[in-house]
């Protein structure tokens, strides 16, 4: 897999997650630790360079998806399988 596809899957994963779990942009960035607007770039399909390791491990803290997944797996397309 090309990383443009793993930091595609991030993206949509993020999106997803947070409105699995009905969280508002501003709840959701205080659990992985980064900005609203970082948030909001991610959920735009961008992957920010300033992102480093530590928000994958947020991600697997708070949702329990680890890093591998959020970055092979599209969490949605996996659900409606």
């Amino acid at each position: 897999m090309r990383t443009e596809d793993e930091y595609r899957n991030v993206c949509a994963n993020v999106r997803y997650l947070r409105k699995l779990h009905g969280l508002s942009r501003t709840a959701m960035a205080r659990k992985l630790r980064i900005t609203v607007k970082t948030l909001d770039i991610l959920e735009t399909g961008v992957f920010p360079e300033r992102i480093g390791i530590h928000f994958f491990f947020q991600v697997e803290q708070a949702f329990g998806i680890s890093p591998v997944r959020l970055l092979t797996t599209c969490l949605e397309t996996a659900e409606n399988l």
